[in-house]
């Protein structure tokens, strides 16, 4: 039982992390379900007993057997695929490619409801016991998806390598992977080869657990882990935003009070000194204004988003988005597409600062010549805009990076890798997602998700 209360420990210390958070709440109900094959362990073969002795009208053998079963059906059946959720979520493939996570999400618990039917929860204990071709089959099941997570997790390390949470992953990696293959191996691997001097070799991992809680606890103290600081302070740890706005303001601040040094004297150089002189102060002003611009933009579009969501017809904010563009980029066609009626719920300002965030880098991919495209069409899980352009499109190696803040391929220096960083925010608080995709023939789509309401 200490050794379930451990395991329990762990998982509630990664739930309580931040409750909010999609990556820590299946990382605990994988965990839970893992838990099972220990909690079993001790009920059936010392609580029940005792019970059973105690007060045999409270508990029979029959009722134990079926109750064991059952706990073993939800180790064996679904703690991979729970497991297997958490990866998609740490892969981002939510954000990444939604239409394939909303069906991945379902069909991965698809063979544990089969397993049920074929073999039912009630008789797992018989078939594990006496029937080898039923164990073959949830020992490859298991081991099928520890390899697909295992492959989601180390490649979503190698994709996002350069980022700012790539330790933080990486350790999440450590947590998960470490005592979901100790159990596939102790589990299955040396069942299946009879090993009967080995069958209580699940026992190793109750040091691994403490190691576990010790490196969780390690690492929230020292810097944050999953969501939880101590003193405990939930933040997103998969995401770089409190990272970002702190470094903003410190940034902003210290550059305020160099700006306005600056500034003073290049003003009185302007009015005191000779004409080429003059003429450079004049492009020290013109410097000291961009830095406030830049250090300005990157302290909004890095603090936390609030939402004042209403119903507006989409339509009109479009054309009006579009509109302002055509004037500050008359070399560029712009096209709205959308249905007269067509209602969205949505915070009308952050969007709008969306859509012109996505208008100016698409006029800018494409030198201020070409066309772009913006299409609002409900679709059957809610509402989407495309915003498409005619530019050179975005290479491969930086799509998977293009949300990521401080990140931008733009060399010409007035550019800090907020915007899209801010777009991505945007839609997460609006329960959405936005992604970026080649066109067939040139250039980039951005797609904006919103979910119905």
């Amino acid at each position: 039982m200490l050794f379930t209360l451990l395991i329990w420990v762990l998982f509630f210390l990664v739930y309580l992390g931040n409750r909010h958070n999609r990556l820590n709440r299946w990382c605990f109900i994988s965990g839970m379900c893992f838990s099972m094959g220990v909690f079993k362990e001790y009920l059936y073969f010392t609580l029940f007993p005792a019970v059973m002795q105690a007060w045999p009208g409270w508990m029979t053998e029959e009722l134990s057997l079926d109750i064991y079963s059952v706990l073993t059906a939800v180790l064996y059946y679904f703690a991979m695929p729970a497991a297997l959720v958490f990866g998609f979520y740490f892969s981002r493939m939510d954000e990444r490619r939604p239409k394939l996570f909303r069906w991945a999400r379902i069909g991965v618990f698809v063979p544990a409801l089969l397993f049920g039917v074929f073999y039912p929860y009630l008789e797992t204990r018989y078939y594990q016991l006496y029937d080898r071709t039923y164990y073959l089959c949830a020992a490859l099941y298991n081991w099928l998806y520890g390899v697909l997570l295992t492959v989601l997790l180390l490649g979503t390390l190698w994709r996002e390598r350069r980022t700012a949470v790539y330790r933080q992953k990486k350790m999440v990696a450590i947590l998960v992977l470490v005592p979901i293959w100790y159990q596939l191996i102790s589990a299955f691997l040396i069942h299946l080869l009879d090993l009967k001097g080995l069958f209580k070799a699940w026992q190793g991992n109750l040091p691994i657990i403490l190691f576990l809680i010790i490196f969780y606890l390690y690492n929230a103290f020292k810097g944050g882990f999953m969501g939880a600081r101590f003193q405990h302070e939930s933040y997103e740890w998969n995401q770089d935003g409190k990272l970002v706005n702190q470094s903003a303001q410190f940034l902003r601040h210290m550059l305020k009070n160099e700006v306005v040094k600056i500034e003073w004297c290049a003003q009185n150089i302007q009015q005191s000194a000779p004409e080429e002189a003059a003429d450079y102060a004049d492009i020290i002003l013109r410097s000291t204004t961009r830095l406030k611009e830049l250090s300005g933009k990157a302290l909004h579009y890095s603090k936390d988003i609030v939402l004042n969501r209403q119903v507006l017809q989409i339509a009109p904010l479009l054309e009006a988005c579009a509109a302002d563009y055509r004037k500050l980029s008359p070399g560029v066609q712009v096209e709205v597409r959308c249905g007269e009626g067509d209602e969205l719920f949505c915070d009308r300002a952050h969007l709008t600062e969306v859509l012109n965030n996505l208008l100016n880098n698409a006029g800018e991919a494409m030198r201020g010549q070409g066309s772009i495209t913006v299409e609002g069409k409900p679709t059957g899980r809610g509402y989407q805009i495309c915003v498409s352009d005619t530019g050179d499109g975005i290479a491969k190696e930086h799509l998977g990076q293009l949300f990521s803040p401080y990140y931008t391929t733009k060399t010409n220096g007035h550019h800090i890798g907020l915007g899209l960083y801010y777009c991505r925010n945007v839609m997460r608080k609006h329960g959405g997602s936005i992604q970026a995709r080649q066109n067939e023939t040139r250039g980039t789509t951005f797609v904006l998700r919103f979910p119905g309401e």
